[in-house]
């Protein structure tokens, strides 16, 4: 944020131009005034928001009473997107004298700031959870692409930011079964679904899955397979193994929260066959009302709708099963 540096000499005439400074701002930015009050013997000044010209915020501190000609510091903030004046005056009782003056401009909203942080290393055939933080911002989701994308399954997807400024999603390197070393992956957000204005980017390192031996005997580093027991299994509810470490082809698609709005339809999900029973699992989890949610599938996505009149954070689960 800048700071602007403005000086006033404080008059009985209210069109003196010294004692008018135009001056915009932007919210988050602070102004250093510096004022002579112009009147001999005394240094004090008053300054105090004017309330019928201050649509775009307020500034701290303020009223404030000064009493020196150095530079006071006022910081702008509220929302922004609209205009200021702050009302200064100074007097003194006797001989009577009344001199003031005023700095006024613009305000404009802070621009909307992203931060994207995966996991510093995610290993082949396991999720990491990447996460978002936002100020200034409104709530609402962003689009994300990880590269290189022949690494990861899915390989785009979208988030959901909310008003507080946090928000995650999961991401899967595939395990190919490859010894090709460790790589250097990238995560992009994005603003808009075509993926054409970036907000954040940060990368990570994608630890290969082959290279490690993928687990092996007791100490978890031969060359040969060590027991499918180990790590997560999910069943389907008639006992089918849909995930698990022995199921090198099934990852995790989604893995997050998704909050919706009531009476409301979730941004979609991007997912190649989510209609295809045999080949995807989209699952919410908890207890809840059956008739709450209504999971929404295309051959290319899928989407959820809240049916309450509440707003709901439903807790989706993923998988890609064939």
């Amino acid at each position: 944020m800048a700071n602007h540096n403005v000086s006033l000499f404080l008059s009985s005439n209210p069109g003196f131009a010294p004692a008018n400074k135009l001056q915009n701002i932007t919210v988050g930015d602070t102004l250093t005034l510096y004022v002579n009050n112009g009147i001999s013997g005394t240094s004090n000044w008053n300054a105090y928001i004017s309330s019928s010209w201050s649509s775009g915020g307020t500034f701290t501190p303020m009223p404030h009473a000064a009493t020196t000609s150095s530079g006071v510091v006022f910081t702008s903030t509220g929302a922004g997107n609209g205009l200021y004046q702050i009302n200064l005056y100074a007097f003194r009782y006797s001989p009577y004298a009344f001199k003031q003056g005023r700095v006024y401009g613009s305000v404009s909203a802070a621009a909307a700031s992203y931060t994207v942080t995966p996991p510093s290393t995610i290993q082949e055939g396991t999720t990491g959870t990447v996460n978002l933080s936002a100020s200034n911002h409104t709530a609402g989701t962003v689009w994300w692409a990880a590269t290189p994308s022949a690494d990861f399954s899915p390989n785009v997807g979208t988030a959901y930011v909310n008003s507080s400024g946090t928000g995650s999603f999961s991401l899967s390197p595939i395990a190919d079964n490859t010894t090709e070393g460790n790589e250097t992956g990238t995560i992009r957000v994005y603003s808009n679904s075509a993926r054409t204005a970036q907000i954040a980017s940060n990368t990570f390192t994608i630890i290969d899955q082959a290279a490690t031996g993928g687990g092996g005997g007791s100490t978890g580093g031969g060359t040969t397979g060590g027991s499918t027991n180990q790590g997560i299994n999910v069943f389907s509810p008639n006992g089918t193994k849909v995930f698990g470490t022995d199921l090198r082809t099934q990852n995790v698609q989604y893995a997050q929260n998704v909050q919706i709005s009531a009476n409301s339809t979730s941004s979609t999900f991007t997912m190649a066959d989510a209609n295809d029973s045999t080949k995807v699992l989209i699952t919410l989890l908890g207890y809840y009302n059956p008739s709450r949610y209504t999971i929404n599938t295309t051959s290319t996505g899928f989407s959820i709708t809240n049916n309450t009149n509440s707003t709901q954070t439903a807790q989706l689960l993923a998988l890609r099963i064939g």
